[in-house]
């Protein structure tokens, strides 16, 4: 089915130029600077730059699956693997840098860690609902109040995000919580049910089938950047869409 562009934020709907990258997979993301992540069954790492073409391809197979792979730095990527509680911290070509075992510092589960903005460890502690940072030497420099306090809802949160300003811990069932940077809980975003999200200043962009909705937490408005029935994911960075269905990634970039 063809996809419905709409014009939202700059996107010109005349003659965007298409590339096709053929994927099944996982689950994919991109950095800021267009390139593109693709995580395959068998949980091999492929990048691609904007233009779609084959950078490099890792399997790390000792470590599992891969929960979240973190592309926020584009230098210095973090792929977190919750079965043997690793974090493995990669190069922008994504060779191994570093192997940290959050094991060493948490005595429960961690269902969850990413990248800080200053480059150390943000980690969801599920056994006691807690959100922690610590340095890449595993010092903890911050602790959060057990979630909870303010919720009755269990949360085991699949994803952190730090966009420098905000940490945005989400459980696709129970929706997204902001913390800010010291680690304080913030708000709430009832936004259930996605399986991944982009956050750019103040607006988040999520997908829920058929469309790429972009939401102003701040100010409470949202809008449609694009659509598509029945995608897997839909991504954006650059003026450019990044768009998965039908066993494939489509990367439709406008001027």
């Amino acid at each position: 089915m063809m996809a419905l562009i709409l014009l939202v934020s700059g996107f010109r709907t005349e003659s965007p130029q298409k590339t096709i990258i053929p994927f099944k997979g996982k689950f994919f993301t991109t950095d800021n600077l267009g390139n593109i992540f693709l995580i395959k069954h068998d949980n091999s790492i492929e990048k691609y730059d904007a233009n779609g073409k084959k950078l490099a391809v890792v399997n790390f197979k000792i470590y599992g699956n891969i929960s979240q792979l973190d592309v926020t730095n584009a230098f210095e990527i973090y792929a977190y693997y919750a079965d043997q509680q690793t974090l493995l911290i990669l190069d922008n070509m994504l060779n191994i840098r570093a192997e940290i075992s959050l094991s060493d510092i948490s005595t429960g589960e961690v269902s969850a860690a990413a990248r800080s903005f200053d480059n150390g460890i943000w980690y969801f502690d599920a056994s006691s609902m807690k959100l922690l940072k610590a340095s890449k030497n595993l010092k903890t420099q911050i602790e959060g109040v057990p979630m909870g306090t303010w919720t009755t809802e269990v949360w085991k949160p699949t994803q952190i995000l730090d966009n420098e300003k905000n940490i945005f811990v989400h459980d696709s069932s129970n929706g997204i919580c902001l913390f800010d940077v010291f680690g304080n809980f913030y708000k709430s975003i009832d936004i259930t049910g996605l399986s991944d999200f982009q956050v750019k200043k103040t607006k988040l962009m999520y997908y829920q089938d058929p469309y790429l909705i972009r939401y102003d937490y701040k100010f409470f408005k949202n809008d449609t950047l694009y659509t598509h029935k029945n995608a897997m994911n839909i991504r954006t960075e650059n003026k450019t869409i990044f768009c998965w269905a039908n066993d494939s990634l489509q990367i439709i970039k406008y001027d």
